[in-house]
């Protein structure tokens, strides 16, 4: 049993069904490296075998293998024997190089070829001519065949490890960073971190912070009931020039269980140029059980007065005239979210009075609406806050 399911399963791999399933399980992103190499290597089998095949030419006695080296020395000497002409077979000889060490080779008792008595005879001479030293290695044949790094028995793994290196990093460095992030073209919007933007944001929500210590306890929202501690609880801060404002933080219970998301974001803007001008923010929770977004929309008192810019914003969520201490519920199917500002300033200029915001910071609390979600054990502290995220 355990054999045939071990074949039914490598079966399984050459299925038509199974590219169509990996492909649609998005498998095929990470089989990608793996499809570039094999790619890689047919292609340079191709290539070396069908496109441009390695053919051997011009080769030399002295690129003979060893058996027709000694085929090469029975001419040599049979010819010699006929002719008598040694200075003719000294130099047949020295083109395969190493005719000394074939000799001996050849002549050596425990050699077969050595039991040959007619071929021994014909070969005496060139052996006494050998011991003469008349009959010598050549160097300079020799060399011709030396060993190299690019024509060693290294050659095949060093071709190997070329491809792979020339294959595979490449791969591995658009797995780490992506080419496209790389050769991407610079953003020509402006960046939300500018010149000194993160230390002005930052010293804003920590004076909203200790303004908020020293307030008196906030007053409790109409229609709310004393929830306990929050699971969640954070201080999402606008300063003027932050234009792409847009702060997100995530809830969860004291054991890291995901409930759903909340934040704050520029909502509304009026006027022209730049920093631009934020006349309403809006105040969002997502829950993992509801299908919908719940939004809020926090106006200046200017933006809450005009009925063309309190319609138009409408359709965002519903209105709330932003006032510092003023509180805003958000309810969900299982979140209750409540939105605090706990500081707030207006801009001044040109456009009209209590139009634009200069700063508010926003403390945003979660609870379940389930006393068993884990709301115990979460300090009600202004130092649980969570990280303000500067986008």
């Amino acid at each position: 049993m355990s054999t045939r399911s071990t074949w039914e399963s490598v079966r399984s791999l050459f299925s038509p069904q199974t590219i169509p399933m990996l492909i649609s399980q998005g498998v095929h992103k990470r089989l990608f490296p793996v499809g570039v190499l094999l790619l890689g290597l047919i292609l340079g089998f191709v290539w070396a075998y069908i496109i441009s095949p390695m053919v051997n030419i011009s080769a030399e006695p002295v690129h003979l293998g060893s058996s027709w080296k000694e085929e090469w020395v029975k001419q040599v000497a049979w010819q010699a024997s006929a002719s008598h002409d040694y200075e003719n077979a000294k130099n047949q000889l020295s083109y395969i190089g190493d005719a000394a060490d074939v000799i001996r080779r050849m002549t050596d008792p425990t050699n077969p070829l050595s039991q040959d008595a007619a071929l021994q005879a014909q070969m005496q001479p060139l052996v006494d001519m050998v011991n003469q030293g008349v009959i010598t290695n050549n160097d300079s044949e020799l060399g011709k065949i030396t060993p190299t790094l690019l024509n060693s028995n290294w050659t095949p793994v060093l071709c190997v490890i070329a491809l792979a290196l020339l294959i595979g990093i490449p791969v591995i460095v658009n797995t780490i960073i992506p080419f496209g992030l790389i050769f991407a073209p610079k953003s020509k919007e402006p960046t939300t971190v500018a010149v000194g933007q993160e230390a002005e944001r930052r010293r804003a929500q920590d004076e909203a912070l200790k303004k908020a210590k020293e307030a008196p306890p906030a007053p409790v929202a109409a229609g709310t009931v004393d929830r306990g501690a929050p699971v969640s609880k954070f201080v999402s801060t606008f300063v003027m020039g932050d234009d792409l404002f847009d702060d997100s933080f995530s809830i969860e219970t004291s054991s890291g269980e995901f409930l759903g998301e909340t934040g704050a974001g520029i909502s509304k803007t009026i006027g022209v140029g730049d920093p631009k001008k934020v006349t309403a923010i809006e105040v969002w929770v997502f829950d993992k059980n509801d299908i919908r977004t719940v939004t809020k929309v926090l106006m200046s008192d200017y933006a809450f007065g005009d009925a063309a810019l309190k319609a138009e914003l409408a359709t965002k969520g519903e209105a709330v005239q932003a006032a510092p201490g003023g509180i805003t519920l958000l309810e969900t199917q299982t979140l209750t979210v409540q939105a605090r500002i706990i500081d707030m300033a207006y801009g001044s200029g040109s456009l009209p009075t209590n139009s634009f915001f200069e700063r508010m910071s926003i403390e945003i609390s979660a609870w379940p609406k389930k006393a068993d979600a884990g709301a115990s054990g979460v300090s009600d502290a202004f130092g649980q806050t969570g990280p303000t995220r500067v986008s």
